[in-house]
C-alpha cells in the first residue's frame, strides 16, 4: 500500500465508523486504500506530490453505503416500467390509461410492464386483474407487479404465454385470483413464478437494467448492494461481463435464490459451489429461501390471524421438515443461508431449520441471515440472538407500509415489527437495507427512517424501537460488511480498507432528521476512484 496520500480531505466531520465511532476531521486516501484518519496536519503530512486536496468545510465523510438486501436488476428495469407510484396514478383507470398510451407507442407482443402499484392505495381498493388489461391492450402482453414484489397482475396474453388456463390448479405456496371458475390474472407468491419466466427480459434488457440501478446507486452514495434474488440466474452473465469490463462501479454480493424444489439455482446443491466464489467485485453470496409471503400484500405467515381478516394467516411456501432438509443441504455445503422470513411463523419455522443444520453438521464463523424478520416478538428475539443470526431489516418500509401494518396487525403488532432496537440492546448486529425497488433505494432514506419509524399517514411505528443516528450509519455500513464477511475491507474509514466513500453536502449530525432523505450526495469513491462528483 502506498505510504503517500493521492488524496486528502480536511476539515470535516469523517465518520469512521471504526469501534469507538471516532468522528475526525481529515482523511488520506493512497493506492485505493484509506491511509490514516486523524486531525489536519496529521493527514496534510502524508500528502504526495500532486495530490488533490478536498477542503470539506464542515461536510460529513462516511464510508461507502451497504444495500444489504435490493434486486439489482429488478431496479433497473423498473426506471422503464410504468411507474405506479407517481402522482395520478392511484386508481386503475389511471393505470389503464397508461397501458393504453404503451401500447399505442409498441409493437404487438412485446412486453409491457408496470412496477410498484398497492391495491389499498387505489380508488376502487382491490387489485388490477386481467379484464381491466384486457381492455386497453388486447394485442400486448401486461404484466404488473406489486409494490412488495410478490403479487403479480397480468392480462389473457401474458396468462397464455405463460401456460396458465382457467383449470390450472393454484401451486404449493401460491394461489390465483378466481371468479366463478375463471382465472383473473392475480397471482400470488410461487403462483408468478411461470408468468417471470415468461416475461423474462433478454441479455441486453439485463445489461441495461444493470447500469441504470449502477448510476443510481452511485449517485445515491452507495457503493455496495447484496442482491437478494435476481442476478444469479440469466442476469449472471450480463454481470458478469459488465464486471470484467469495468462498467460497473458498485461490489456486488449475489444470492442464489429458490422457491420451489423446481427452482433451477437448486442444481446449486450438490455441486460443492459455496458462498465467496468470485471476488470483492462480484461474489457468491447467501443461499437464500423463500419461505413466506410480503409484510404488506399482506402475505407474511403469523402464528395469530390478521386483525383486518381473521380468517387469514398468510402463505408459507414449505412444510418444517422440507425446509429443515433444503437449508441443511446448503449449511452442509458451505454456503451462507439466509431465509426471506417476515411473519412470526415463518420466522420460527427459520430459526428451527437453521439450529436443526447447525446441530448435526456444527460450522464455525456462521453468518446466517434471515432477510426482513419482521413480525419478531420476544421468544424469536431471543432466538435469533442465541443462534447468532443477523437479522437483515428495512427500516424504509414503515414509511411506505406503516398505515398498512397498523391496519393489518393492529397496532400491537405493528409497534413491535422490526425490533431493530431491542435486538442491537441484546447484542445483535442488524443490517440496514432497502429491497429496492420495493421502497426507494437511497440508502439515506433508510437511514432517516431508522429514526423515525414515520408511516406516510402520520403515524409511528413502535417509538420505542427507534434507533439514534450514529446506529443508523452502523446499520447501512460495517453491519452490511459484516454480513458479507467482509468487515476487514470495508465499512468503516480505517487503514488498510478499501476507499469507498461519500462525501455528502452538508454535516449530517447538523440536518434535520425530516430531511435526511433530500441530503444531497457531492462525491461517491470505489477503491479511491471517484465515481460520481456533483
Amino acid at each position: 500500500m502506498n505510504d503517500r496520500a493521492d488524496l486528502i480531505f480536511v476539515e470535516g466531520r469523517v465518520h469512521t465508523v471504526n469501534a469507538t465511532n471516532d468522528v475526525v476531521p481529515a482523511l488520506a486516501v493512497g493506492g485505493g486504500r484509506v491511509l490514516a484518519a486523524g486531525g489536519d496536519a496529521e493527514v496534510r503530512a502524508l500528502a504526495g506530490p500532486g495530490a488533490r486536496v478536498v477542503e470539506l468545510r464542515g461536510r460529513s465523510l462516511l464510508p461507502g453505503f451497504i444495500d444489504s438486501h435490493c434486486h439489482l436488476a429488478s431496479l433497473g428495469m423498473a426506471v422503464t416500467s410504468i411507474d405506479c407510484k407517481a402522482d395520478g396514478m392511484q386508481s386503475i383507470r389511471a393505470l389503464q390509461e397508461a397501458v393504453r398510451r404503451r401500447a399505442a407507442a409498441q409493437p404487438p407482443g412485446t412486453w409491457i410492464r408496470g412496477r410498484g402499484y398497492d391495491q389499498s392505495r387505489l380508488a376502487e381498493k382491490r387489485h388490477p386483474n386481467r379484464l381491466d388489461w384486457d381492455v386497453v391492450a388486447p394485442d400486448h402482453p401486461v404484466i404488473f407487479t406489486r409494490t412488495c414484489g410478490h403479487i403479480a397482475s397480468v392480462n389473457s396474453r401474458a396468462l397464455a404465454l405463460g401456460g396458465i388456463t382457467d383449470a390450472t390448479p393454484d401451486p404449493a405456496g401460491g394461489r390465483y385470483d378466481r371468479e366463478g371458475g375463471r382465472n383473473l390474472g392475480v397471482a400470488y407468491e410461487t403462483a408468478q413464478s411461470p408468468l417471470q419466466v415468461a416475461a423474462l427480459p433478454s441479455r441486453e434488457d439485463f445489461r441495461a437494467a444493470l447500469l441504470r440501478a449502477d448510476e443510481a446507486y452511485i449517485k445515491a452514495g452507495g457503493t455496495s448492494v447484496h442482491d437478494a434474488g435476481g442476478l444469479v440466474g440469466p442476469a449472471f452473465v450480463p454481470a458478469q461481463e459488465l464486471a470484467a469490463a469495468g462498467r460497473l462501479n458498485l461490489r456486488i454480493y449475489a444470492f442464489a435464490t429458490v422457491n420451489s424444489r423446481q427452482h433451477p439455482l437448486m442444481g446449486l446443491l450438490g455441486t460443492g459451489v459455496h458462498t465467496g466464489f468470485g471476488d470483492a467485485r462480484l461474489q457468491l453470496g447467501a443461499f437464500k429461501v423463500m419461505t413466506d409471503g410480503s409484510s404488506s400484500g399482506p402475505t407474511a405467515a403469523t402464528r395469530d390471524p390478521y386483525t383486518s381478516n381473521c380468517q387469514d394467516c398468510g402463505i408459507l411456501y414449505w412444510s418444517q421438515e422440507d425446509l429443515d432438509d433444503l437449508i441443511g443441504q446448503a449449511h452442509r455445503q458451505g454456503f451462507q443461508c439466509t431465509v426471506h422470513a417476515v411473519g412470526d411463523r415463518a420466522i420460527e419455522q427459520t430459526l428451527n431449520a437453521m439450529e436443526r443444520a447447525q446441530r448435526e453438521f456444527p460450522r464455525e464463523g456462521l453468518r446466517h441471515r434471515i432477510e426482513h424478520c419482521g413480525i419478531c416478538p420476544p421468544d424469536l428475539r431471543a432466538r435469533v440472538k442465541s443462534q447468532r443470526i443477523l437479522p437483515i431489516m428495512q427500516p424504509a418500509f414503515f414509511w411506505e407500509f406503516g398505515d398498512g401494518y397498523i391496519a393489518n396487525y393492529g397496532q400491537h403488532r405493528a409497534d413491535t415489527m422490526f425490533p431493530t432496537r431491542s435486538l442491537l440492546a441484546a447484542g445483535v448486529p442488524v443490517v440496514g437495507s432497502s429491497d429496492a425497488p420495493v421502497t426507494h433505494y437511497a440508502p439515506l432514506f433508510g437511514i432517516e427512517q431508522a429514526l423515525t419509524r414515520a408511516t406516510s399517514g402520520g403515524q409511528v411505528c413502535g417509538p420505542d424501537e427507534r434507533v439514534d443516528l450514529t446506529t443508523a450509519i452502523r446499520m447501512h455500513t460495517i453491519n452490511g460488511a459484516f454480513a458479507s464477511f467482509e468487515e476487514r475491507i470495508k465499512g468503516s474509514l480505517e487503514p488498510g480498507k478499501l476507499a469507498d466513500l461519500v462525501l455528502l453536502a452538508d454535516d449530517i449530525a447538523r440536518v434535520p432528521v425530516k430531511d435526511l432523505r433530500h441530503l444531497p450526495i457531492a462525491m461517491t469513491m470505489v477503491e479511491g476512484r471517484v465515481v460520481h462528483e456533483a
